[in-house]
């Protein structure tokens, strides 16, 4: 997972490039502790494979978020583990081991009111890694993620575990909140659950220009960039029709425990788990092609994703 972060994580840019569209107990919590000096509250959490430390420095007026915001990591990094089998010091340390001694199984988060990254407005942006600048962690506008639409917040945690290549990860992160929490591994209320699935722009108009996911269109071409995200998302409904749930969870465990994937590598995962004419499955969706199998108006409504 380590190659190919630098083009990994500028992909994480996506809610900064969609607001520029816009424009044109028992978690075990160990300490709580707010530094008036650096206006960070940090709290610690136990997962599998130990403790996991969290700072969430909040330049708002919203200090309620902090809580809000440690519930709900503490939450689907939970979920994740479940569900996969696979735990985040596992799926992570390539991310971590890239760091200082000091960030090892470190997540911070910051929210600000506005967000710039290089002197434009960007909304949100993922730097855990490191390679857009020396400042790290998840950053984000309050507008974005208010309490009780975590969608974002939960997207970007799930990038622990998902990196690459940007079609498949970006689409698995926006689903697996809803799948989690309908599969009873995540809570979710409602209206939660709803600003998961407005992330996926399902209504988004097909483009005439309309390139295979593979391309990473969305670079070359940011007007694209909201059709490449509701196309991926799409594509994982895709797989997961065609796989069945153990299938598809089968298939998401294996490409979680890859260090690194090419989408070459991706059709032979799939292979695996069931051999099928991928190809042409996901022809006009990931492969060169005209669509084959399943039309570009498919899954545009949320009954087709209830029913899988």
């Amino acid at each position: 997972m380590i190659d190919g972060f630098l083009s990994t994580f500028t992909l994480w840019l996506r809610i900064g490039i969609l607001s520029a569209f816009f424009l044109f107990v028992l978690p075990i919590l160990s300490q709580n502790k707010k530094s008036t000096k650096t206006n960070e509250s940090n709290f610690s959490f136990k997962l599998k494979g130990g403790e996991i430390r969290l700072a969430v420095r909040n330049e708002t007026e919203l200090k309620e978020w902090d809580k809000y915001a440690f519930d709900k990591t503490k939450k689907i990094l939970d979920a994740y583990e479940s569900y996969l089998g696979i735990p985040f010091h596992q799926a992570s340390s390539p991310i971590f081991k890239s760091l200082p001694s000091s960030e090892k199984d470190k997540i911070r988060l910051v929210l600000k009111d506005t967000v710039f990254l290089n002197g434009t407005r960007v909304g949100g942006y993922n730097n855990v890694s490191g390679e857009l600048g020396k400042e790290l962690g998840i950053f984000m506008e309050l507008g974005l993620v208010p309490p009780g639409y975590p969608a974002l917040l939960l997207h970007e945690l799930g990038h622990y575990y998902f990196t690459e290549p940007s079609w498949l990860s970006e689409g698995i992160v926006s689903y697996l909140p809803y799948l989690l929490s309908k599969r009873g591994y995540l809570k979710l209320d409602a209206d939660e659950l709803q600003s998961v699935t407005e992330e996926w722009s399902l209504g988004e108009a097909i483009p005439k220009n309309d390139p295979p996911l593979s391309k990473d269109f969305h670079l070359s071409n940011p007007s694209l960039g909201p059709w490449f995200y509701s196309k991926s998302v799409r594509t994982q409904f895709i797989i997961h029709k065609e796989l069945g749930y153990e299938g598809y969870k089968s298939f998401l465990k294996q490409v979680a425990s890859s260090e690194i994937l090419s989408t070459e590598l991706v059709f032979k995962i799939l292979n695996k788990v069931q051999r099928k004419d991928w190809n042409k499955i996901l022809q006009g969706w990931v492969e060169v092609g005209p669509y084959s199998a399943y039309p570009p108006n498919s899954f545009m409504k949320i009954q087709e994703i209830e029913k899988l």
